[in-house]
């Protein structure tokens, strides 16, 4: 089992059990969230998406849903896709496989979502094939690393612009560490992309 696991941090390429990017969509991109809701950050990400008439995908954690039901109503109401997160958030390869699988059931207004986005990207081939009974589980092709002390609204926005291609699916962070950053990133990615010709859509396969 630690050798798996090593493996998987070593090489986390060979691990990538689920959706990356959505293929055979033309001049369109799938925003997605990690870690919300908050009752702060998120309503500022929902106004900024409305703004452009956007919609996206919100990965929530179980325990934040919790807190801030009222925010997923709103979510809802504005017509995104809301995912499981998990409720606690562990890191598949730091605690027992039934700790890690118990969490993702605990009760939640996420957690019968028809998406599921692992922690941390992090999720080993048996909890895979035991998960995708129940969710379609969707990873991402573009980090923003928007959560990240030394990045800057620059580095994400080059990012962004480097990797973005037909169907990729972008990750942000509606939290507070990333909020400075993020907001104004987000901003930037919807009017760039708007201009271009493209369309911000919520996952829906």
């Amino acid at each position: 089992m630690k050798k798996l696991i090593y493996i998987a941090i070593r090489y986390p390429r060979i691990w990538s059990y689920g959706l990356t990017r959505i293929k055979n969509k033309p001049k369109t991109i799938y925003l997605t969230f990690d870690d919300g809701p908050n009752h702060i950050i998120t309503e500022k990400v929902l106004n900024i998406l409305k703004n452009y008439n956007a919609k996206a995908s919100f990965f929530c954690k179980g325990k934040n849903a919790v807190i801030y039901s009222d925010i997923i109503d709103k979510i809802k109401a504005d017509g995104h896709m809301i995912g499981n997160h998990s409720y606690s958030h562990y890191n598949a390869f730091k605690v027992a496989n039934k700790k890690w699988l118990k969490d993702i059931s605990i009760k939640s207004p996420v957690r019968d979502s028809h998406f599921f986005r692992p922690p941390y990207g992090r999720i080993l081939p048996w909890q895979y094939y035991k998960l995708k009974k129940i969710y379609k589980i969707i990873l991402w092709d573009v980090m923003t690393y928007d959560y990240r002390e030394d990045n800057t609204i620059e580095k994400i926005n080059s990012i962004i612009r480097k990797n973005v291609r037909d169907g990729s699916i972008i990750v942000f962070h509606d939290t507070i560490t990333a909020a400075s950053k993020m907001l104004p990133a987000l901003n930037d990615t919807l009017k760039y992309y708007i201009d271009l010709g493209y369309k911000f859509d919520k996952i829906h396969i």
